[in-house]
């Protein structure tokens, strides 16, 4: 054998030990890292939406008591009280970036924003329509929801834009009279009505969530970076010992795994003597007895594999002799009836089984059977199931009944088999001179009859009769059915073994699936609706192990 280059397996083991404990310490820092940064990252959400929480609610309450405060100065049109109220809350609310004051027909009364702590009027003109761009979103706000027939009245929504930045924007609309007029739709409306007495908008200040954000980020930078370093330098530790460890360890564990592989090769090489010395008590010596064991059991195998190629090459002598007992897939012509059979075993050798002979006066003999199991055992049944109707037809001069032929093949299994096999049959003879098919039945699945109405709807009936299976008694008795066929007539002979058989999900192929596409190829000839039968089956299967022979027979009268 060629000898084999590439690093020992010592240090394949020092070097992937190295690695995982560097790919470990890596991790670990990586993950340090993201958790610190989700921890801070989830501080400053949690902060920063409880910072909205509070000024939300601050905003919508101080607006509405303020617009409500000022109804009676509306009112009374008393527009310099109204300004000095403004100019007083924006000096003692700190927050409050932005507030502006609107008439009743949408004039402004007072603008104030707040600049260098003083109130700043933006180039906003009284008495005209207020300018501010926040003004046409609260309008647009108030149109939406009377669109939407939402009847909420106080506005909140955020703003960022120029000198302003990031605001909080309260808008709530200030009625008099009944509240049934209080309305989003009456908010935005040109026309003032009756009601409407004027506006009120407050904007408070959301920079310092872009605070909270900066400093969390900061904070999260600097810890991560001290969580990496105390990570390296713990790390750069821990790959030392290791690699000291996994050095020693390598050594230790490749010497006896060495000698292992040397023996191996000797063994290769044919040296089917050659052994190891057990030392150790742990894996290694375990491994090392094993290796023995194995050694010794080869010889054995060699033995055995020799005896299973020999026993193998008489399976298949076997199986080749078994399809000599039943007839080739080639379909018949028999006049006005047509035919054509499959067998697939589900191992080397089956026990299913079927025939076909010509009798007397234009008739037509079909015999299919069924030993319980598969394999060499029911494949010497169905042999001697053949012999018994060869013989019975052979004695009566191809002009046995089916009930007759069912005692006869029934008293050859019971002696074969000593009841330890039996073996469902169904015989029958089709005459196609007349249309008629003459049946009797051991145990045996009930053959199924296809007949085409006039509208071209199919039905399924069957060939029912009953009666024990062969081997079953000594002394079983049969009796016989006649039904008349119809050209066009299908008749279906099979096993169980195509309905039993599994998917790889577990589910049985069945009786419906059958039936269904033997109607699907009803049109075809009989070798065709075989075939086709057969591949749907197949397709259902896929690769999936046969637990059963598969025998069918596909007959089509015309």
């Amino acid at each position: 054998m060629a000898k084999r280059g590439g690093l020992s397996i010592s240090v394949k083991m020092i070097l992937t030990t190295t690695f995982l404990i560097l790919l470990t310490v890596v991790g670990f820092g990586l993950l340090n890292a993201c958790n610190i940064r989700e921890a801070y990252d989830r501080a400053a959400k949690d902060k920063i939406t409880e910072y909205r929480k509070q000024l939300e609610s601050k905003g919508e309450t101080n607006t509405i008591f303020f617009g409500q405060g000022l109804r009676s100065y509306f009112i009374n049109t008393q527009d310099v009280e109204i300004k000095e109220i403004v100019d007083d809350t924006l000096k003692h609310d700190a927050e409050l970036k932005l507030v502006y004051v609107v008439g009743r027909v949408q004039n402004l009364i007072k603008y104030c924003r707040r600049k260098d702590d003083r109130c700043d009027a933006a180039g906003e003109v009284e008495g005209e329509r207020v300018k501010h761009a926040s003004w046409a979103k609260v309008l647009e706000e108030w149109k939406r929801r009377a669109a939407a027939t939402e009847p909420e009245i106080s506005v909140s929504l955020d703003w960022t834009a120029g000198e302003d930045g990031k605001l909080l924007l309260f808008a709530y609309p200030v009625f008099s009279g009944e509240q049934v007029g209080w309305s989003p739709a009456a908010a935005a409306a040109d026309d003032p009505g009756e009601n409407r007495q004027g506006y009120v908008v407050f904007g408070y200040d959301l920079s310092p969530v872009d605070t909270f954000a900066r400093e969390s980020a900061k904070l999260k930078d600097e810890e991560a970076r001290k969580a990496a370093l105390r990570t390296g330098a713990f790390g750069a530790l821990f790959v030392l010992i290791g690699t000291l460890l996994a050095s020693f360890q390598g050594v230790q564990i490749s010497k006896p795994i060495k000698l292992l592989a040397w023996k191996a090769d000797q063994i290769a090489r044919g040296d089917l003597a050659a052994r190891v010395e057990v030392k150790s008590t742990d894996e290694l010596g375990l491994l090392g007895e094993n290796f023995n064991f194995m050694a010794d059991q080869l010889v054995v195998l060699l033995q055995q594999t020799a005896e299973k190629a020999t026993m193998e090459k008489e399976l298949e002598v076997a199986r080749t002799i078994q399809e000599t007992l039943v007839p080739t897939h080639d379909p018949v012509d028999k006049g006005t009836l047509r035919f054509a059979g499959y067998f697939q075993p589900a191992s080397q050798c089956g026990g299913d089984w079927w025939t076909w002979h010509d009798m007397v006066g234009d008739k037509v003999l079909v015999v299919i059977g069924d030993v319980t199991g598969h394999g060499v055992p029911s494949a010497m049944i169905t042999a001697a199931a053949k012999a018994a109707c060869d013989v019975a037809r052979a004695v009566n001069g191809d002009n046995v009944d089916p009930a007759k032929l069912l005692e006869i093949m029934n008293s050859a299994i019971y002696q074969s088999a000593k009841r330890k096999f039996v073996m469902p049959c169904f015989a029958s003879v089709i005459d196609t001179r007349r249309r008629t098919i003459t049946y009797a039945n051991a145990g045996h699945n009930f053959p199924y009859l296809y007949r085409t109405s006039e509208g071209g709807q199919g039905e399924f009936g069957s060939l029912m009769i009953r009666g024990n299976r062969l081997g079953d008694l000594k002394e079983s008795k049969y009796e016989v059915k006649t039904t008349e066929l119809m050209p066009g007539d299908i008749l279906v002979w099979y096993t169980d073994g195509i309905v039993e058989c599994e998917s790889s999900g577990g589910e049985e192929y069945g009786e419906k699936r059958f039936r269904a596409s033997v109607r699907r190829a009803a049109a075809l000839e009989a070798g065709e609706i075989r075939d086709a039968v057969v591949t749907d089956a197949a397709n259902f299967f896929g690769d999936n192990i046969r637990k059963d022979d598969i025998t069918l027979v596909i007959g089509k009268v015309f």
